[in-house]
């Protein structure tokens, strides 16, 4: 199986993997490219789980959904909060009407018909009816925002992968709480990443290669090419070798096939 094939490899992963010589050529491992471990983004129990170990999964698939009955009650108790607007409509028709009063005292008291009191007392009350206005609407914007909060945290119940990859073996069961831990690992394999030990003396010399090539598994007869990323800035002083690293794209190699730079080109 793959997954049985990428968990024994990772056992011995960072060691070389045949016994290296200037002659015989430069020890490698065969990696995937990231290992994402997929935080829990929120506490509580999950209820489904849409993936197996060894599933392979795009960007933005499913992978677990915690329970969520208690935030889609939220949910639903915040958007209705939000669509209540019968308050802001009474208060704006208040407000409305008591501005045609004011106006119309405005008007009287120009004509001497209505006194000066009067209309001081009304424009109070159309204060005041504009301030219940301005709370209702207020009332309402923080209503809607908790329902995107609550919409939010609804989200928050759903596990997507953040990478396309393959599922690995640990992945969390139905019932269980994170409690701290990863919901699932995806191993991004394409490409995978190749770790080269080059002894320090070999360095200079290693990089200068027209083309890099790497023999999997003994398959002398089939050289596989593999694409030059980087070189690591600090060299191994327990080993006296330094890693350069290096991308292949290949659908038939797995993280933990055995490898080797051969000594030379064919």
């Amino acid at each position: 199986m793959r997954l049985g094939i990428i968990a024994s490899a990772f056992l011995v992963l960072g060691q070389p993997a045949l016994s290296q010589s200037e002659g015989f050529g430069i020890n490698c491992a065969i990696r995937p490219l990231q290992i994402v471990e997929i935080a829990a983004p929120m506490n509580g129990i999950v209820s489904e789980v849409f993936v197996r170990p060894g599933a392979t999964v795009q960007k933005g698939d499913l992978i677990a959904k915690f329970d969520s009955d208690i935030s889609e009650a939220t949910v639903a108790g915040a958007e209705l909060r939000a669509s209540l607007t019968a308050g802001r409509d009474v208060a704006a028709a208040q407000r409305d009407a008591l501005e045609e009063r004011v106006n119309r005292l405005r008007l009287g008291v120009e004509r001497r018909a209505v006194s000066l009191s009067e209309l001081e007392s009304a424009e109070l009350e159309l204060t005041l009816a504009q301030g219940r206005l301005d709370q209702e609407i207020e009332n309402l914007k923080v209503a809607e925002m908790d329902a995107v909060e609550a919409r939010l945290a609804l989200s928050k119940s759903e596990v997507r992968s953040p990478v396309s990859g393959q599922v690995g073996e640990d992945i969390i069961d139905v019932g269980e709480s994170p409690q701290g831990r990863h919901v699932a690992i995806v191993y991004v394999n394409d490409p995978l990443r190749v770790e080269a030990y080059v002894p320090t003396r070999q360095l200079a010399a290693f990089l200068t290669r027209p083309g890099f090539e790497i023999i999997v598994n003994n398959d002398r007869t089939n050289p596989t090419p593999v694409t030059l990323d980087y070189v690591a800035q600090v060299a191994d002083l327990s080993s006296n070798t330094q890693s350069v690293y290096f991308t292949l794209q290949a659908d038939d190699i797995l993280p933990g096939y055995q490898c080797l730079f051969p000594a030379t080109l064919n």
